[in-house]
Parts: C-alpha cells; sequence; structure tokens
C-alpha cells in the first residue's frame, strides 16, 4: 500500500478510531475487486451530478454502504478516484477511437468511424457527457488534465488525419482548423445528452430513445461530412445504412448519365 494511503488512514483513525477500525479488514482479491469498482460506479454518478470540487469522499462511501475510512485502501485520495474513474468511464471510448483510426480504410471513412463511436458510447453511458461538463466548468482545478488520459492523443491522431486528407484533396474542408469540427461533434453530443431536458422538462428519457439517438447519430456524421467537404465515394454507410447524397448531388449525377 502507498504510504500516502498509510498516512491517510493514520489520519482518519485518530479522528475516528472505533468506526475506523471496524472497517479496515482486509479483503481477498475477488472481492476487493468487486469493492473497487462498486467505488467507481458511485463515483462516476457523484461527480457527473456534483463535479469535482463538490463530491464529497463520504458520499461516495455511503453509496456503497462503507465507512470513508475504507476508500483509501483503494483510492490515495480523491484526486486519485477521480482519476480512476476517468479512466474507467472513458476507458472504452479510447478503444473504439483507436480501432476506428487505425482501420484500413479512407480516412474519411476512419474519421465518420470515429465520430459514431463517440457518438454511441456517450449515449450508452450519458454519464460521460456529464463528466465532461463538470470537468470543463472546474477547468481551475483540473490544470492541464485532459477529461481522459488518451484524449489529447486522439486529438493530434485526428489532427494529423485531417491534414493528410485535406493536402490529398479527400477532404475540402470548411474550416482550415480541425478544431472546429471537434468542437461541433463533442458539442452536438454533449448537449444533445445534457441540456435539452433542463431547457426542456419532460424530454430527458425521450431523448435517449433508441430511434432518436440513431437520429442523432445520423446528423452528427452528416454534419461532419458537410465540415470536412468529404468528398464523393469518401464516406461508408455508417450511421444511415446507406449513402447521404444531397438534391444537388443527385440532379448533377442524373445530368452527366444522360
Amino acid at each position: 500500500m502507498p504510504v500516502g494511503a498509510i498516512r491517510a488512514i493514520v489520519r482518519e483513525l485518530s479522528m475516528q478510531p472505533t468506526a475506523a477500525m471496524k472497517t479496515l479488514v482486509v479483503e481477498p482479491g475477488a472481492r476487493a475487486e468487486r469493492t473497487r469498482a462498486a467505488i467507481l460506479a458511485a463515483a462516476e454518478q457523484q461527480f457527473a451530478r456534483r463535479g469535482f470540487v463538490a463530491t464529497r469522499l463520504e458520499d461516495v462511501a455511503a453509496a456503497v454502504d462503507l465507512k470513508r475510512a475504507a476508500l483509501f485502501y483503494h483510492f490515495r485520495d480523491k484526486q486519485s478516484l477521480y482519476d480512476a474513474v476517468l479512466a474507467d468511464a472513458f476507458g472504452s471510448l479510447g478503444s473504439r477511437l483507436q480501432n476506428a483510426f487505425v482501420a484500413p480504410e479512407p480516412i474519411a471513412v476512419r474519421v465518420e468511424r470515429a465520430v459514431e463511436a463517440w457518438v454511441d458510447t456517450v449515449l450508452a453511458r450519458p454519464t460521460l457527457a456529464r463528466l465532461i461538463l463538470r470537468h470543463a466548468a472546474e477547468a481551475d482545478e483540473h490544470g492541464a488534465q485532459g477529461i481522459f488520459p488518451s484524449a489529447s492523443h486522439f486529438m493530434s491522431v485526428g489532427a494529423s488525419l485531417f491534414e493528410q486528407a485535406r493536402t490529398s484533396g479527400e477532404f475540402k474542408p470548411v474550416y482550415e482548423d480541425p478544431f472546429q469540427v471537434a468542437s461541433a461533434v463533442i458539442g452536438a453530443t454533449v448537449f444533445y445528452v445534457t441540456a435539452l431536458a433542463p431547457l426542456v422538462p419532460g424530454t430527458e428519457q425521450s431523448a435517449l430513445t433508441e430511434e432518436r439517438g440513431a437520429a442523432h447519430k445520423r446528423d452528427v456524421v452528416r454534419m461532419v461530412r458537410l465540415l470536412l467537404g468529404v468528398t464523393a465515394g469518401s464516406s461508408h454507410a455508417g450511421a444511415s445504412g446507406k449513402k447521404v447524397t444531397s438534391k444537388r448531388g443527385t440532379k448533377l449525377a442524373r445530368k452527366s448519365s444522360r
């Protein structure tokens, strides 16, 4: 056990010796893993609802029927718990983005699959969107810490692919800066998941139905194609199940076939 965790436990014992001693029982491996997973799940809900600053370790412990001191067996302090929550919550997204970006496909297809992975992951786990908002709102507390460990890596990969596709002519982007596309994609889904319900009461559940979620994903993919200026034949069927062709494109195709 890290020295910092031991010191934290000693401090807790000096404050609440009777209650703390009852909870400080070394757990077997399997049970410890289950307890750790339960703590992470409870902390994810707390951080998403209240943010890092307002979340108390006492509330996290109470949610899993533990004493505060027992948390220090698994996590050194609130910051280490927060870091673990972000790594756990965004881990699957990181894996899906990695798979999308390295696929042996045209860049446009890889970007669209990454966008679909982003939307699917957040719709399936809405707390991710709330964690992002809370993290951004408390930026002064987190310094240069990203929302998850590989966030900067994927932004760099996306920017590199953007430049490659722009140079080759695969993309004819509306904006020269890929940040504009990333901001639009992230902002659209985060707002859709988190902000619509408070602004329009009664829409929280209906916004996350399978049908509406699929429609949102199609809209985001179409937006990306527009902003990137994806050339014909570069994208894939993706979220809509078929190519998206504008009316203008259809008319031109008809004329050329005559």
